[in-house]
């Protein structure tokens, strides 16, 4: 007869085979390898041919605050404001934009920490010279990313950034009369967590019985949501930009892109071309991406909308995605290899073994943390959540690999209300 711990050694193997399938993602047949055909189509593609403001409404020369310009997608919003022919573009940031941006005649830059009150008020309320008023259009981009973790001790970061900092911007944007307030927000405020110790039994239910998700679909509970501080943050966030609409006259909007914004200087490509060695797991998930251009293209068609149908369009959050079929990661990072200039070198890696090293190093940090809790407190003071000498490694957390998963967003809502076309 088998001993119990016989028992137990059984049944935990067989528990982790079963977390390896699931872990390692759908085996469809319709997921191989990208051909060398389509990977020849990406040899001719360039901005060359690309008009980026087509399809976007005409300039309106009002004053545009653009928070966060300093950043990813800030940055891309303030060149298409340009490119387009506004003449009014404030940045309010922590952080001057980059040269070829504060160059230009049309933009200024006023430094503000959207955390403090006081500071944030005084950079939106601040008047332009050529028009002796205040900003009435503003597009809060910035945000803390910190998506790699859930634990509670490091879920202050995220809510005095996200929330708090939201707070202050919705207070100053509402004693601006006639404002617009459009947030930039995530799909990760809608997307639900994988849930992958269940080995795929909740597949039969919602919301895990699909994969696409759209502005239709109903509220997620506290349980199906995404464990990462940083979702739980946008979620927060975006209530109090939705339950600001109205008020003082101030119309809002949100922009949920879905699901990860490529393009120059992102972290998806840029990573893969920039690291000595890629680790390539999850290679068998499929997801829609988004251009930036695209991101920061519908930003300017919710402007439009909230004035021109604010009844329809005001107080919403519109998800937005890119043209053409959701690709796999694992195709994605073959197409970065094909155009990449230097040889790049693609380790795979089993998944079941990074969701492992996930929870241990997770398990790292918790223990870490609390062993130095005691002796910080003493000079009333918390320890940072992770070491500086992790570097990226401290990305490699559970909640990181809740992008491990088909995802594919449905935008039609955005197309119909905002006239999103690409």
């Amino acid at each position: 007869m088998m001993s119990f711990y016989g028992l137990l050694g059984t049944a935990a193997a067989v528990y982790l085979g079963c977390l390896n399938k699931r872990v390692s993602g759908p085996q469809d047949s319709d997921r191989e390898a990208i051909s060398s055909l389509k990977l020849a189509l990406l040899d001719g593609a360039s901005y060359a041919d690309i008009d980026l403001t087509e399809g976007i409404p005409p300039a309106t020369h009002k004053g545009y605050a653009i928070i966060g310009g300093s950043g990813f997608l800030g940055t891309y919003l303030i060149r298409l404001l340009l490119l387009r022919g506004e003449t009014n573009i404030r940045v309010v940031d922590l952080n001057p934009p980059e040269t070829s941006i504060s160059s230009q005649t049309a933009v200024s830059f006023v430094r503000a920490d959207i955390t403090d009150s006081v500071s944030i008020r005084d950079a939106l309320l601040q008047l332009f010279d050529s028009t002796g008023s205040p900003p009435t259009v503003i597009y809060h981009t910035a945000a803390l990313i910190r998506f790699w973790e859930r634990s509670y001790y490091s879920w202050h970061l995220s809510y005095e950034a996200n929330v708090i900092g939201t707070r202050n911007v919705v207070a100053a944007a509402k004693d601006i009369p006639g404002a617009v307030l459009i947030y930039t927000s995530t799909a990760d405020a809608v997307l639900h967590s994988t849930k992958f110790c269940r080995l795929g039994l909740d597949a039969k239910y919602p919301p895990w019985n699909k994969s696409a998700i759209s502005d239709d679909d109903p509220p997620l509970g506290p349980w199906e949501h995404h464990g990462s501080c940083y979702a739980k943050s946008k979620v927060l966030a975006e209530r109090l930009v939705i339950g600001a609409n109205g008020q003082n006259g101030l119309k809002t909007g949100i922009i949920r892109p879905g699901y990860t914004i490529v393009g120059p200087n992102d972290r998806l490509c840029m990573g893969t071309l920039t690291m000595p060695r890629v680790p390539n797991f999850g290679k068998r998930y499929r997801q829609t991406e988004i251009c930036a251009w695209d991101a920061v293209s519908a930003h300017l068609l919710l402007e439009d909308a909230l004035g021109r149908v604010p009844e329809e369009a005001a107080g919403q959050a519109y998800l937005v995605t890119g043209k053409g079929p959701a690709w796999s990661l694992g195709n994605i990072r073959a197409g970065i290899k094909h155009v990449s200039k230097r040889p790049l070198i693609l380790d795979n890696v089993p998944e079941l073994l990074v969701l492992i090293l996930a929870h241990v190093i997770e398990a790292f940090l918790f223990l870490r943390y609390h062993t130095l809790l005691p002796f910080y407190l003493v000079v009333g003071r918390l320890p940072r959540p992770e070491p500086r000498w992790m570097g990226e490694g401290v990305y490699l957390q559970p909640a990181t690999l809740e992008f491990l998963a088909d995802i594919i967003i449905d935008d039609s809502r955005a197309r119909k209300v905002l006239g999103y076309y690409l």
